[in-house]
């Protein structure tokens, strides 16, 4: 036979749980915080050529021929008689953080991290939760004596059966009836 716990004990062991799962949840926002100064770093660096042998040769390689190049330009701006204030020339430059140069790129990067980091947090949250549950769950199961106490226990639903998972089929089902109830008629989504 299993020895049973004492209320004392059981008291003591779900205040514990309580302090660890908002301890974790702490933890889940400073987590948070920590991906999305790491990510604006990473969208942030600058990574110049001169820092990379393979790089400073392409570099090299690319101002030479942009040097080549635009000594052909000019040469046929001469023969065309363009003066020389308005030749056109080949502009050769290193571009030192790619796409993320532009602010509004940045802006969408940092929108969609933004929106990934936060759920990811809300998905450690509930797991957090749902793990303190569990545990405050069996140490309160432990202390049950009656039979109708340990069937109401296991009677408790799971989330899974009050939130079924969502049919695409049902869902136009109620796109369709919503729109005739409104006068519009039917319709399928993605139709404007």
């Amino acid at each position: 036979m299993t020895a049973r716990m004492t209320k004392a004990e059981r008291d003591d062991l779900v205040r514990l749980v309580k302090q660890r799962e908002r301890v974790a949840k702490s933890a889940a926002e400073q987590r948070s915080a920590m991906m999305l100064a790491d990510f604006e770093r990473e969208i942030s660096a600058v990574h110049t050529f001169d820092k990379n042998e393979i790089w400073r040769a392409a570099m090299q390689t690319g101002l030479e021929a942009a040097k080549k190049a635009n000594e052909a330009v000019v040469a046929e701006a001469d023969r065309l008689g363009i003066p020389k204030e308005f030749h056109p020339k080949l502009a050769f430059h290193w571009e030192s953080r790619g796409e993320n140069a532009y602010q509004a790129r940045r802006a969408e990067l940092r929108k969609v991290a933004t929106a990934e980091i936060a759920a990811m947090e809300k998905t450690a949250r509930v797991q957090i939760e749902a793990r303190s549950i569990e545990a405050q769950t069996e140490i309160i199961a432990n202390g049950l004596d009656s039979e109708a106490a340990i069937a109401f226990l296991e009677k408790l639903p799971p989330i899974e059966t009050m939130m079924p998972s969502l049919d695409p089929v049902v869902i136009q089902r109620k796109i369709a009836e919503r729109a005739r109830e409104a006068g519009r008629g039917p319709y399928l989504v993605g139709d404007q």
